[in-house]
């Protein structure tokens, strides 16, 4: 597995821990959690760009991406945890599981 599979791997477990606390509506200890893992996405969506380059045959949607992400900030700011945490775990996180696939 190559470091850049490994370490959104890694995120991706890490914010499937943090969307389980949405849905336990464990609120404040999801938000405090949640700042952390804000910086490790960027990570990751700055990962796949850089893959993609990298791999002519890496297929990616980077308007998918950025619309989740865009969605998913607009439940944050309408305080919907729950919406946030469907957001995150059904458009995001199982799209990414799922080109994850397709990385080396």
């Amino acid at each position: 597995m190559s470091k850049e599979k490994q370490m959104v791997a890694d995120t991706i477990e890490e914010m499937k821990n943090n969307i389980d606390l949405f849905y336990q509506q464990k609120t404040r200890e999801a938000l405090s959690g949640f700042d952390g893992i804000l910086e490790k996405l960027l990570g990751v969506t700055d990962t796949l760009f850089s893959y993609r380059q990298e791999h002519e045959e890496f297929a990616l949607d980077e308007e998918r991406i950025k619309e989740n992400l865009t969605e998913a900030m607009k439940a944050l700011e309408e305080c919907d945890m729950i919406l946030l945490a469907d957001i995150l775990q059904y458009d995001f996180v199982e799209y990414i599981e799922e080109i994850m696939e397709n990385m080396e």
